[in-house]
């Protein structure tokens, strides 16, 4: 998937060191929304996970892509489609930019993007965003993207083992026909 200013496409096993140092810049700058980042992430478990990732979507379990530059090809960060019920059409969608491309509108595009991939590639009809009350930032990407803030789940996630609200946003097909925010 191509955009503007990004390209969503699987992880490729060359894509381990980027994606490991981008981990790590995201861990250093002190990102507490994802508390598996740490900042002497190795790369072979960046090895793991996108050979993890693309098992899965072989096998249509889940859609963990990584977020590129659409011109020269840095890695940005990623994105995912997960905890596809099929027999609703509905599934979670969740994403990461690294510290130094963040604020760039990056997650913007790459959400409408991949979402785009949902609704038509895969049929889906519901997108489920679950962001950490607090978490502003991802907020207003889910926002800016069309989404529709829908309600804030007691206990619905956990920041670093401790339960937080969750606010939860949708995205459905129509609401990529809206003009971005």
């Amino acid at each position: 998937m191509r955009g503007k200013h990004v390209l969503i496409r699987p992880y490729l096993p060359s894509d381990a060191v980027a994606h490991a140092e981008a981990v790590r810049e995201t861990a250093i700058s002190g990102c507490r929304w994802l508390d598996w980042m740490e900042e002497d992430y190795p790369e072979e478990e960046s090895r793991s996970w996108l050979a993890l990732s693309q098992a899965a979507i072989a096998k249509n379990i889940a859609f963990d892509m990584g977020i590129f530059a659409s011109q020269g090809g840095e890695f940005l960060g990623a994105i995912a489609i997960n905890r596809i019920e099929w027999n609703y059409r509905a599934a979670n969608l969740g994403y990461w930019i690294k510290d130094s491309a963040s604020g760039k509108g990056i997650a913007t595009e790459a959400v409408r993007l991949m979402a785009d991939y949902a609704f038509n590639a895969l049929q889906l009809n519901r997108l489920e965003l679950v962001i950490a009350e607090e978490n502003f930032a991802s907020r207003r990407v889910a926002e800016k993207a069309g989404a529709q803030f829908e309600c804030l789940a007691r206990a619905r996630v956990l920041d670093y083992g401790k339960p937080c609200h969750a606010a939860i946003y949708s995205l459905i097909g129509d609401d990529l026909l809206q003009p971005q925010s």
